[in-house]
């Protein structure tokens, strides 16, 4: 056997290290080299810091040519004064508060949607044993945040399903105040309007006190009756006009990014559910069971090919008070693939 003399195998070795760190280093040179787009979005628990936790953790932003730096925000208000404010020329948020900030003056577009409608009405079934459907919320207590995309959305559902929201004795909460309004031995509240995970750890925890009204497959039917339109949309992105004038290929880029994010998302559930898990710090059952539940569903698509779904649901809000007045046609950002 021959052996490798220390002159032999001191340049191989150095070649292994070179190599190693090549692989290294090549990465981060390469990100150093893409351009950089900054992007308000809300901040965990938020299904929003789903995508922010797959994107960055399998980096597919610098894949399609793009650094995003994601600003993320503690609440809704801040994410979109800051929109508003010009803060940063992109944020994903609620399509009817977009489209609200549009028809106040804000000079912005959509250009593309992300997330469907999913949003539950958890009934407490000690207090509310006569509440079987929608319907039956009439003349009732109901806890809700009411400031949420979420909530105004469902009450598109109460309407269509008989509920008269005068009749609603309905108290303001965050989340949080919602779900322990329904836990504590002292609330009244027998229902309340929660969604991404909590209605999950709701129902998981204490499931002969606590059920879902209505499933999301139930809603996405009643939304296909009413409106004729596929998609029950909820979540999309916004871009300042400047920038969308401006920045056309960026633009493309960032849609790209999150498109394959969420195509990713959707094919390789339960590995993205590792990273959210490592985010939001919930446990992955919970996360693993509200996607099964059709409680969180992501979809990114341009808002131009969603234009007349997106248009049905802005007609509706606006009699609710939700949008202002509807947007006109330059609402929707043209030309993205």
């Amino acid at each position: 056997m021959v052996k490798k003399s220390a002159s032999t195998s001191a340049p191989m070795a150095r070649t292994i290290l070179l190599a190693t760190l090549t692989c290294l280093i090549v990465p981060a040179s390469v990100a150093a080299q893409v351009p950089k787009a900054k992007v308000g979005t809300l901040s965990a628990p938020s299904t929003s810091s789903w995508m922010v936790a797959v994107m960055e953790g399998r980096q597919f932003d610098i894949k399609n040519g793009v650094d995003v730096e994601w600003v993320e925000q503690p609440s809704t208000a801040s994410l979109y004064n800051d929109f508003a404010a010009g803060s940063y020329p992109m944020a994903t948020g609620g399509i009817m508060t977009y489209a609200n900030q549009y028809a106040r003056g804000v000079k912005a577009k959509l250009f593309a949607t992300y997330q469907l409608f999913g949003t539950s009405v958890i009934v407490n079934t000690e207090r509310g044993p006569d509440i079987r459907s929608l319907k039956d919320l009439n003349g009732k207590e109901l806890a809700a945040p009411l400031a949420s995309e979420n909530y105004k959305a469902m009450t598109i559902y109460m309407l269509w399903s008989g509920v008269d929201l005068k009749s609603l004795k309905t108290r303001n909460f965050e989340q949080p105040g919602v779900a322990a309004e329904l836990r504590s031995p002292t609330g009244t509240a027998p229902a309340g309007v929660v969604f991404a995970q909590l209605p999950t750890r709701l129902v998981m925890d204490e499931p002969k006190k606590f059920k879902d009204l209505v499933s999301a497959d139930e809603l996405e039917k009643l939304w296909r009756q009413k409106t004729g339109t596929e998609y029950n949309w909820l979540l999309g992105w916004a871009v300042q006009d400047d920038f969308a004038r401006n920045n056309p290929d960026l633009l493309q880029r960032v849609h790209n990014a999150m498109k394959e994010t969420v195509e990713w998302f959707n094919a390789n559930t339960d590995e993205a559910l590792k990273l959210v898990a490592n985010k939001t710090k919930d446990p992955i059952p919970i996360l693993q069971e509200t996607v099964k539940a059709g409680r969180v569903k992501f979809l990114q698509m341009t808002a131009e090919s969603q234009e007349k779904a997106i248009m049905e649901l802005l007609k509706i809000s606006v009699p609710l008070g939700y949008v202002t007045k509807l947007p006109d046609a330059a609402f929707f950002h043209r030309g993205l693939r």
